[in-house]
């Protein structure tokens, strides 16, 4: 359930995002009202208004089925924290892409709460208490690796020497987008971070 857009001569322009965060169990609705952001998370609904959200994160989340996926999280004053994921499962093993419909549907959700002069913080990729061990533990991964790699075709032996590279590129190939896009940042919302968005 992508973003839906409808507008005629007599109503302003409709958001509407929805996606289903497990293969089995109820789309997640939202839609930007005038005033506050309405939601339906599979039983439980409610509206947030946007004066009252205190903090936009989005990052960088990809999932176990190697799809690309970015999740923007709200925090009110009141309700529950609101998670808006750029995929939506179709089944155990396959999901669906809605990047341009999240984008599209983000960018107007930032706009609304900038403009309803509440004092919302935007912040963009991980907190800096999760990035800095991450991105620690990456590097001291792969520095490790490189050694391990280097010292086996030093040593002769041609196949684990590759073996351990292939193994540190596929490594470097996961871990480097993770590391890189979700630098912990605050953004104007006017201007979305592109590392955070499809």
């Amino acid at each position: 359930m992508p973003v839906v857009s409808q507008a005629d001569e007599s109503e302003a322009e409709e958001f509407v995002y929805g996606y289903r965060p497990r293969a089995v169990g109820a789309v997640c609705a939202f839609r930007l009202g005038e005033h506050s952001l309405d939601w339906n998370l599979g039983g439980t609904s409610g509206s947030t208004p946007y004066p009252m959200m205190t903090m936009v994160r989005i990052g960088y989340r990809p999932s176990n089925f190697g799809t690309r996926r970015f999740i923007a999280e709200i925090w009110s004053q009141k309700g529950p924290k609101l998670e808006i994921a750029s995929a939506s499962h179709r089944s155990l093993v396959a999901l669906d892409d809605q990047g341009p419909a999240f984008t599209h549907f983000m960018r107007e959700l930032h706009a609304r709460i900038a403009a309803s002069g509440g004092n919302c913080r935007f912040e963009a990729g991980f907190a800096p208490w999760r990035w800095w061990p991450m991105a620690a533990v990456g590097v001291a991964t792969g520095a490790l690796l490189i050694y391990v790699a280097f010292n086996t075709l030093v040593g002769g032996d041609m196949s684990a020497g590759l073996l351990i590279a292939g193994f540190m590129l596929l490594f470097v190939w996961q871990m480097w987008p993770l590391i890189a896009r979700n630098r912990p940042q605050r953004y104007d919302p006017r201007h979305i971070p592109e590392q955070v968005i499809p």
